[in-house]
């Protein structure tokens, strides 16, 4: 059971509780906490869960054409890629479309209710690609007030399954004129994929990161870039946990791709010992990582680049390792603090911060708004 509840909490699946979570000024014990902390989001999985039933009468999910799709899409990717209705709000819909629902989302029903108040704002589409034999459900969440015509930076959020629900938070302070208007997207699986499992998340933000690398690149933001104005220049990518090395891979490989969509990256509480250390239930096999420690040399990036020009944000909260088993390897504070180290030794315009008093997810709750203010804050009406 330890080694389940370490799995839980490495693979970001705490998120469910993040909301529900004790900010700063903590006290409670280890075990206090780390079984607080798993009891808490299962009991928060099974109040949201909707029962796994198929619809009892046809229920039909409207495509639509006009989705342009990036020119290194193969033919069998774009005929599989497609806007569709915004289908989260429907359960029947969601069933339809897998047999999962919408019961991997981390979502209550007041979450639901948030997004519903901007659901107008939501664009979404499935992507198939033939490199992972994936089909993936992302979603634009355009700013209040939307100009088609006019340029907007691109904040793309991994694990779409744990983060959506700070979408609506983020939607609103730009509508409360707390930050300057940015393009949010989301990116999650279709919904017969458990977005959620440790199987799924290792797979592609571990094991074949390289092809997710390339299909994040080459296919889905070139699609977005294609279908919205946007400004590679000022956009960002976040991961977390077991995202957060890939993340991690995909900033350190971003020179090997001509197009450079993204200028800011966030690696939130890399977990760098999934490459080396194996606490799941079952078992994950390891051995198919032939370097596993490749991360500490930056994938050696600067072997072939002097410099980077990129900005990086590495966070974490202070006691995550009073509930993560990182095996022999350093804690997870501890690697996140020398990946900041090797990154500033290397010239890169970084930034660290620990969460005080914060834990494995519950400090994204202040991360998230405060990243969004200061870095793209109000613009001077005066200007417009």
């Amino acid at each position: 059971m330890k080694n389940k509840a370490l799995a839980l909490i490495i693979c970001g699946l705490m998120a469910a509780s993040a909301a529900s979570c004790a900010g700063k000024g903590e006290t409670s014990s280890v075990a206090e906490e780390t079984t607080a902390a798993v009891t808490t989001a299962e009991a928060a999985s099974e109040e949201v869960t909707e029962p796994v039933t198929e619809p009892t009468t046809t229920v039909t999910v409207e495509y639509y054409d006009g989705l342009i799709c990036s020119d290194k899409m193969t033919d069998k990717e774009k005929a599989n890629s497609s806007f569709r209705e915004f289908t989260l709000l429907d359960p029947a819909k969601c069933f339809s479309l897998g047999k999962r629902g919408r019961n991997s989302y981390c979502l209550d029903p007041k979450e639901f209710e948030s997004i519903e108040k901007i659901q107008d704002s939501f664009h979404e589409f499935t992507m198939y690609d033939e490199q992972l034999d994936t089909k993936f459900l992302a979603h634009v969440i355009t700013p209040p007030n939307y100009d088609e015509n006019k340029e907007y930076p691109v904040f793309l959020i991994t694990d779409e399954v744990y983060w959506m629900e700070f979408i609506p938070i983020l939607w609103n302070i730009i509508n409360d004129g707390e930050a300057s208007p940015v393009i949010f997207a989301t990116l999650g699986y279709e919904y017969e994929i458990d977005g959620g499992a440790n199987e799924t998340r290792m797979d592609k933000f571990i094991f074949r990161q390289d092809k997710f690398l390339d299909f994040i690149t080459n296919d889905l933001m070139e699609t977005i870039s294609l279908n919205y104005k946007t400004d590679a220049s000022r956009s960002v990518l976040f991961g977390h946990s077991s995202g957060g090395p890939f993340i991690d891979y995909a900033l350190c490989n971003s020179d090997k791709y001509e197009y450079q969509p993204f200028k800011n990256y966030i690696i939130g509480s890399p977990a760098f010992c999934n490459y080396y250390y194996d606490p799941f239930e079952p078992p994950i096999d390891l051995s198919g990582i032939s370097d596993p420690y490749a991360f500490q040399r930056e994938f050696d990036y600067f072997e072939r680049n002097e410099t980077m020009d990129k900005n990086v944000f590495v966070c974490a909260g202070e006691k995550e390792d009073l509930e993560i088993d990182c095996g022999d390897g350093d804690s997870m504070v501890e690697g996140t603090e020398k990946l900041y180290e090797r990154l500033i030794s290397h010239g890169v315009s970084a930034e660290l911060k620990i969460y005080e008093g914060c834990f494995h997810t519950n400090y994204l709750r202040e991360m998230f708004p405060d990243y969004l203010k200061q870095n793209f804050p109000p613009e001077d009406k005066s200007e417009n």
